[in-house]
């Protein structure tokens, strides 16, 4: 196992992150205007940004634990909950900001001052609420619930990783027990412990002893039924299950988000042990998409809302509807990746690298994963 000093991010789960914001993108832009053609339903197969929502809690799962399961890192609790605010809130708030100006553009324009204390003022309830992730409030930014989610559970994640550095296997009663209790722990609980499942048996993944198990033996079928379970929404939309099925799923509390981050672990897994699916996504520019990937699941939001917001008078200048929606798929695409690109050099690394300057000054809080068991 490397060194604490030889931590390093991994490319191509950069990459699968980036496809994976991108996804999101494509998805808003093609179901905003017209969600029930059946080409668009069609497409959401391809780019189920529904459902990548799972894969990104799947792999923040993975990502926030590797360092200290794997490298065997000690956590300073408060200085890891300090660092990831760095890491979310700045360019969350940045985002907010312009879907609130956006959504206020034309009292802006007839009375800006009252509008801007009505938006950001003590009457602005809505916004501090949203500002703050308070209980998954989305007014104006249609995809921080999922923010609120990540922030969530952050606070718990150093308690399960005490958990796994006390006996791993428990992370495997964890995950199963959360399939059967979404009632109480949430739906979402279960994509973050399969994530830390990956990291705890990650060196497992990739040895020659994983070939030995089930799991890689019917590989071929385990990898169909991971996209079964992440793409099961969208067949819903194509082809719609049957009212048992719906039954059923009510009836246990079967969420589709449970089942794609079924689908995600399972996909996941796949990446870590194939070396053709990492050579593929260990592409400069899929790399360069991941790193921008958390300024393109943010800004995408208030580009697309915009476009359709003046969609009429846009259509007006193409010779017909088609070539309108696909010209301006373009624009969207340039200017978020723009958008991201600049938010993620003038944002998010300066904050980051505040964060980590704070907490290098600050003392000692609760320190778990130390050798002296403290």
């Amino acid at each position: 196992m490397p060194s604490p000093t030889t931590t390093k991010r991994i490319g191509y789960l950069d990459a699968a992150r980036g496809i994976a914001a991108f996804m999101v993108m494509i998805y808003h832009y093609t179901g905003w205007k017209y969600p029930e053609h059946l080409s668009v339903k069609a497409s959401h197969l391809l780019f189920n940004g529904a459902d990548a929502v799972s894969f990104f809690f799947v792999l923040s799962g993975f990502v926030l634990s590797f360092p200290y399961l794997y490298y065997r890192k000690s956590m300073d609790i408060g200085k890891f909950y300090i660092n990831r605010l760095f890491r979310i809130y700045p360019a969350f708030l940045i985002a907010l900001i312009l879907n609130v100006l956006f959504s206020q553009r034309n009292g802006l324009i007839q009375a800006p001052l009252d509008t801007l204390w009505n938006a950001f003022g003590f009457k602005g309830l809505a916004f501090w609420e949203e500002a703050l992730l308070f209980r998954g409030r989305s007014s104006y930014l249609g995809l921080d619930w999922t923010l609120t989610v990540e922030i969530v559970m952050s606070f718990f994640i150093p308690f399960l990783i005490a958990m796994v550095l006390y006996q791993r296997r428990l992370i495997i009663w964890m995950s199963v027990m959360s399939l059967f209790m979404t009632f109480i722990m949430g739906v979402f609980v279960t994509p973050f412990l399969l994530g830390i499942l990956i990291a705890v048996y990650f060196d497992d993944i990739q040895s020659d002893k994983f070939q030995q198990t089930i799991g890689y033996r019917f590989r071929y079928l385990f990898i169909l039924i991971g996209i079964i379970f992440f793409s099961l929404r969208q067949i819903d939309h194509l082809m719609p299950l049957s009212p048992s099925i719906h039954y059923f799923m009510e009836a246990y509390q079967i969420n589709f988000y449970m089942l794609s981050g079924i689908g995600s672990f399972i996909l996941l897994v796949y990446i870590i042990r194939s070396h053709k699916a990492q050579r593929w996504l260990e592409q400069p520019l899929l790399i360069f998409l991941g790193k921008i990937s958390y300024g393109v699941y943010l800004f995408h939001w208030v580009i697309v809302a915009a476009i359709f917001e003046y969609w009429d008078a846009i259509v007006l200048r193409f010779p017909n509807t088609t070539i309108a929606f696909i010209v301006m798929q373009l624009v969207c695409i340039i200017l978020t990746l723009a958008a991201a690109t600049a938010i993620y050099y003038w944002i998010e690394i300066p904050l980051i690298q505040k964060g980590k300057r704070i907490t290098q000054r600050m003392k000692e809080t609760l320190v778990i994963g130390t050798s002296n068991g403290n």
